[in-house]
């Protein structure tokens, strides 16, 4: 984001087409031939200058015009105008910013009615648009009332010899940037206001800037521009003070932060699990922009839909809830109050990935309560393969430890066996405890060891009673299921990997094997909302097998449920 300032000029329309009226403009660039097809039009054959300076009920404009040098930078132009005005007694003298407050009035396009559609953004001279708004009379030709440019109905419409002036009922208000809004924020919020100016800050730009003289000490002495960067924001090509943007904003107070982060805190201390804040609040200010202008059916539904932001967070518009009656009109996009903000599932857990081989951490009662197996002996927990890191120093080093099962010489093939699983966690104490799985659905995947050759397949169990089941996968030569290298899902790896860029940093051709989820057993498996709460659950992986099929042992790696989308 590189953004100058200092006001600049730019001679830009945006989405000017035929529409509304029933005025017909063959060429609204040049000399026009107009068909007036209703009387809401006047045709004179003076200029703009000449016409205004005719009507004393235009006086208070006309001298405002002459005082900031209008009329004369008109004829130097020697272009067509549009001009808006108003009548002496709807004239505001400006307060201050008189420059920018008059040149508000005038653009460098010459448009009529007839070029005006619903949604036309007209660059006026203070380098800012002006954005025009056709109700459904509007459209179907009546002029008068039913066209507005920003806060200005129009009144008359009168085409001179060198351009249109719309005579409207209020001086232009021009709203302020994104970028002037969020940098005006009051302290009711804070947080949101000085996450967003954190994230950039401002530059000298000694390119634009003209050199006055020289100081007592010999150094130049500039008249000073200052250029905003933001590189957060200029790699998703969002430049806030631009006003070619056009932008929809969701603004959270520190009031809607804190309870958002008191629920999710509340959450996360339900399901045993723990999520930094700073990631929370990371997630709230990617989700706030976006690159299109969004509407209040849009950003409030009843039914579920997703937005992305441009950072590419999910927003599901029928769980946040958002002031749709109060927009607030910038020069450059709209912003929305949001009212209760929901920080979803799928963020406060990454992944949920854990190991068999904790076996060796239960006590005895605990091995027969998560690891009840039939026709299986357990033989070892063994690493297979030793620790290592992709990038040594950034990554951690991250084992292949499996724990084996045997078959037992008593059974025949045909016997197959099954372990009845209950996924623990790792204590700091090296003690074990189960896991609490929050109701919602999640990509299951699992890894074994390669060249196993087992039909397996994998009930899911709450309660003693099947919720699902996968259905029979091989674990046969493939590497699909070997360890954790997850050689066919995308968006496998920990948090914050990125396998390309450590693969072209370290030269490690294995970088994409590192730590991932695994092979899928399931696309999505849905755990429900046992006692109707949200109450998380224990769940139990049946691991069923039918036959050995001549194999005498089974060697499991690690299981893994990662929230889906739908885990909101």
């Amino acid at each position: 984001m590189k953004t100058i300032i200092k006001p600049f000029i730019a001679l830009v329309v945006m989405g000017v087409t035929v529409s509304c009226s029933e005025l017909k403009d063959d060429n609204h660039y040049g000399k026009t031939d107009t068909e007036i097809a209703n009387n809401e039009l006047k045709i004179v054959d003076v200029t703009s200058e000449e016409y205004i300076n005719g009507r004393s009920d235009l006086s208070n404009m006309n001298e405002l015009f002459k005082s900031q040098g209008i009329y004369d930078e008109l004829d130097q132009k020697g272009q067509l105008s549009t001009m808006l005005v108003v009548t002496n007694d709807h004239f505001k003298k400006p307060e201050d910013k008189t420059e920018f407050v008059t040149r508000s009035h005038v653009s460098d396009i010459s448009i009529s009615p007839a070029n005006l559609e619903d949604g036309t953004r007209l660059m006026m001279w203070h380098g800012k648009y002006v954005n025009v708004t056709i109700d459904s009379i509007g459209k179907n030709g009546v002029i008068v009332d039913h066209i507005l440019f920003n806060n200005g109905a129009v009144k008359e419409v009168i085409k001179t010899s060198t351009g249109y002036i719309y005579v409207i009922s209020d001086m232009i208000e021009t709203p302020t940037s994104l970028y002037d809004f969020i940098n005006e924020l009051d302290d009711d919020y804070s947080i949101f206001r000085d996450m967003v100016l954190a994230s950039g800050g401002k530059e000298f730009d000694r390119a634009n800037s003209k050199a006055v003289g020289i100081n007592e000490q010999g150094n130049t002495v500039y008249d000073s521009v200052f250029i905003y960067r933001n590189t957060f924001f200029e790699a998703v090509n969002f430049d806030m003070n631009s006003e070619s943007l056009t932008a929809t904003m969701l603004l959270p107070s520190n009031a809607v932060i804190q309870d958002a982060l008191n629920d999710a805190h509340q959450r996360l201390q339900s399901w045993d699990m723990v999520r930094s804040d700073s990631i929370m609040k990371d997630w709230i200010l990617k989700s706030a922009f976006y690159s299109k202008r969004y509407a209040a059916n849009q950003i409030q539904t009843t039914e579920l839909q997703d937005l992305k932001s441009i950072f590419s967070t999910q927003w599901r518009t029928n769980v946040q809830k958002v002031n749709t009656a109060e927009p607030i009109e910038l020069s450059n996009g709209i912003v929305y109050k949001i009212t209760k903000l929901h920080l979803p599932n799928n963020l406060l857990m990454y992944r949920l990935k854990d190991y068999f081989y904790y076996y060796e951490n239960c006590t005895d009662e605990q091995k027969a309560t998560y690891f009840k197996a039939a026709n299986l002996n357990f033989k070892e927990c063994a690493t297979e393969v030793a620790a290592w890191s992709p990038l040594p120093g950034v990554w951690p080093y991250h084992e292949n430890r499996i724990i084996r099962f045997d078959k037992p010489s008593e059974i025949a093939d045909a016997d197959g066996f099954q372990l009845d699983f209950t996924p623990v966690k790792l204590n700091a104490d090296g003690t074990v405890r189960p896991y609490l799985f929050p109701p919602g659905a999640y990509r299951f995947a699992m890894g074994s060891v390669q060249n196993q050759s087992l039909d397996i397949v994998v009930m899911i169990l709450i309660d003693g009673q099947e919720v699902t089941r996968t259905r029979t996968i091989r674990w046969s030569t493939s590497t699909e299921f070997h360890y954790d290298r997850g050689t066919t899902l995308s968006n496998t790896h920990p948090e914050g990997y990125d396998a390309s860029y450590v693969r072209e940093v370290s030269g490690n051709s294995k970088a994409a094997n590192y730590d991932t989820d695994g092979g899928q057993m399931m696309e999505e498996l849905v755990i429900p909302d046992v006692k109707g709460d949200g109450s998380p659950v224990q769940i139990t992986m049946r691991i069923n097998c039918g036959n050995w099929e001549g194999k005498t042992n089974v060697k499991l790696h690690h299981w893994c449920l990662r929230p889906t989308t739908n885990n909101y």
